[in-house]
């Protein structure tokens, strides 16, 4: 078997500007597989070597797919026939390859996020993943003030660290899984005329921007044009369901954290309206948890070149804002996703707060029950 697989690798595409240093030999020998312990849309790469993972599964695989609910397939099985790096911040990949099914790498010292995608016959993308340099997130558990227990990863998704310099993480659209920086976003956002999650798959590197509304029952979207053709179940939590057990939530093909996490549901940080449990610092705020540990927020702000709303209360550097799992639909932005924020001047805090969803903000992740 492994004579088959060093001809397998020998002949794989290397992908075009990344040294080729690497035997196939030591690929199959030294590579540490992300994917062994669970599928999922991010990697967490915690050290320097060799790492590879499954990609011909989508996202978490067939059980985040539910059933009827207008996801872009109904089958979570993929057949890539090449890759290509999308991102590479500061080369934290190199010697990466494609072969046998899977993604091989090799990590370095620098932190930093990258992504990679994989394609059909025809060219187009199937399917991307969001590789995630970073130290190993911490987990902090606490109880709200509605008794309710969550642990709630010491990070946003993408930072580099889990406070002070490098805490600024990625942004998401709202029930997207391809995470944007921040300098991206700054060049705008493209018009989405095709106004699907089909189109939105094959495109992970584009921020998309919803039509101009034109009437009531419009919408700011990014995957629909009216209130009835959006999709509530992106991120698994439809009902706007802020007690929701984690134990009966589903993690979808589309949900952004790694294996283990999954977006955090609506009432996760319903105590950032609690004052005693914030400590407000220059770039964010720190968040007390239970047994005086305590998780910090940057102020990441939020991020949208749209038609109508730019956003000019909520820069980057002006407050703490993460998307929830949950639809905003039964809430005033009926048609929107939900979030959580904190400003930095005023110190206000506003949960279950319904946002446009085309709005690029940071995403933090809690623990799925087991």
């Amino acid at each position: 078997m492994k004579k088959i697989f060093v001809l397998l690798v020998a002949a794989v595409l290397a992908f075009a500007g990344t040294p080729c240093h690497l035997s196939a030999a030591s690929v199959w020998e030294k590579a540490v597989d992300l994917s062994a312990s669970g599928h999922a849309n991010c990697y967490v790469v915690t050290a320097p070597g060799f790492y590879c993972f499954d990609v011909t599964v989508m996202g978490n695989g067939q059980e985040g797919i539910v059933p009827g609910v207008g996801f872009h397939t109904e089958n979570a099985a993929i057949s890539p026939v090449s890759a290509k790096i999308l991102l590479n911040q500061d080369d934290v990949l190199s010697e990466v390859y494609f072969g046998s099914g899977k993604i091989y790498f090799r990590a370095g010292e620098k932190k930093g996020n990258a992504q990679i995608a994989v394609y059909d016959a025809a060219g187009e993308v199937i399917w991307s993943w969001h590789i995630w340099r970073t130290d190993a997130p911490a987990d902090i558990a606490y109880t709200n003030r509605d008794k309710i227990s969550w642990v709630v990863m010491d990070r946003n998704i993408g930072a580099t660290a889990a406070s002070g310099d490098g805490a600024n993480g990625l942004y998401y659209q709202w029930g997207r899984k391809d995470p944007f920086e921040a300098s991206a976003l700054a060049k705008g956002m493209r018009v989405n005329k095709d106004r699907n999650l089909a189109y939105a798959v094959k495109h992970p590197r584009q921020a998309l921007q919803p039509l101009e509304w034109k009437g009531v029952y419009d919408t700011f979207d990014w995957g629909g044009n009216h209130r009835d053709s959006i999709n509530q179940h992106l991120w698994g939590n439809p009902d706007f369901a802020y007690c929701h057990p984690l134990k009966d939530m589903v993690k979808t093909i589309y949900d952004p954290c790694p294996a283990g996490y999954v977006v955090a549901p609506s009432n996760a940080f319903i105590d950032f309206e609690v004052e005693e449990r914030l400590e407000f610092e220059g770039s964010g705020f720190w968040f007390k948890a239970n047994d005086a540990q305590k998780c910090f927020f940057p102020f990441g702000g939020g991020i949208y070149t749209g038609v109508k709303l730019d956003r000019p209360e909520m820069p980057v550097g002006a407050s703490s804002a993460v998307w929830n799992s949950a639809s905003a639909r039964f809430i005033y932005w009926d048609d929107g996703g939900s979030r959580s924020v904190v400003y930095k001047d005023t110190h206000e805090a506003r949960n279950y707060y319904g946002d446009t969803r085309a709005c690029c903000y940071q995403v933090r992740c809690v623990r799925q029950a087991k």
